[in-house]
């Protein structure tokens, strides 16, 4: 069989980071007593136009994990930039269990589309630990796997929070030499935070849908491509709306490399077809030890 890269099977990957690297099938899941390095870059462009609520932009920093940017009200839009980078260690608890922790740091600029002045920042965004646990292999019937993640360090609006926001759901995926099929499914809970102002801040929860398709171009090379959609509930402060309902809709393609036995290489963008304005790339490596 050929090595089939998988580069957007979450919940095999800490989610908040990697999932976007490619795995083998012979190897989705960390061996017991092993440790998965993982790391990525991603960019993000949106831009947002005047609106009556300002929308918050969302970077993805893994297939199911968002960093909400919020933005304010614009009479004349914003152009705007992000980089995130991110380091993540998973462990191989058992030949079915992982768990893994993961950081992401975020520079961001944002620009008035009428010239008049632009904003700069950078932090550290968020920490999260979580597990991943295989209820069902790939054999007669499609693989099963599922996680749950929690953040244990958050940054929004300047204030800092620890286990307010929570992940869960699955990924179920069947193989069919030479090509993957998977389906991934995902929940985040946000929970309210009290600012430095005393202000009560809640940002929306979010419902994650991503069909998926890989396929082995040779036993180093695998492509990938597939649509996601993304359904957010707005957010509030002190119980109001800030903003909308927003739904939606991207495709994304990519391409993994198996530069070594141990190590992978990972390159994918993302782009809107309908709903939010935004457009992502992303580079990523993996090392097992």
């Amino acid at each position: 069989m050929k090595r089939i890269f998988l580069p957007a099977l979450p919940a095999i990957l800490p989610l908040s980071t990697y999932a976007d690297l490619p795995l083998t099938i012979e190897d989705i899941m960390t061996d017991k007593g092993k440790w998965k390095l993982e790391t990525s870059l991603t960019y993000l462009n949106s831009e947002n136009n005047r609106a009556e609520l300002a929308a918050p932009v969302y970077i993805q920093t893994g297939a199911t994990s968002f960093i909400p940017i919020p933005t304010e009200i614009q009479e004349n839009g914003s152009n705007t930039d992000m980089l995130v980078g991110t380091l993540g260690l998973r462990y191989g608890l058992t030949g079915n269990t992982d768990i893994y922790g993961s950081g992401s740091y975020l520079w961001h600029e944002e620009r008035k589309l009428d010239g008049n002045g632009k904003t700069r920042n950078k932090r550290m965004s968020d920490v999260s630990l979580g597990i991943s646990h295989t209820f069902l292999k790939d054999d007669k019937n499609p693989a099963l796997i599922s996680f749950l993640e929690s953040t244990v360090y958050e940054k929004s609006r300047n204030k800092a929070s620890s286990g307010k926001s929570w992940l869960i759901g699955a990924t179920t995926y069947k193989a069919i030499d030479p090509i993957v099929l998977s389906l991934t499914a995902a929940y985040r809970i946000n929970g309210s935070k009290t600012l430095s102002d005393g202000i009560r801040y809640k940002s929306g929860n979010y419902l994650l849908l991503n069909p998926n398709i890989s396929f082995a171009a040779n036993d180093r090379i695998s492509l990938t491509g597939g649509i996601q959609w993304l359904g957010k509930q707005p957010d509030r402060i002190d119980g109001k709306k800030e903003s909308a309902r927003n739904t939606s809709t991207y495709a994304h393609f990519g391409a993994g490399f198996g530069f070594t036995k141990t190590t992978a290489l990972n390159a994918s963008a993302r782009f809107n077809v309908s709903g939010q304005s935004s457009s992502e790339l992303k580079f990523g490596v993996q090392h097992t030890f």
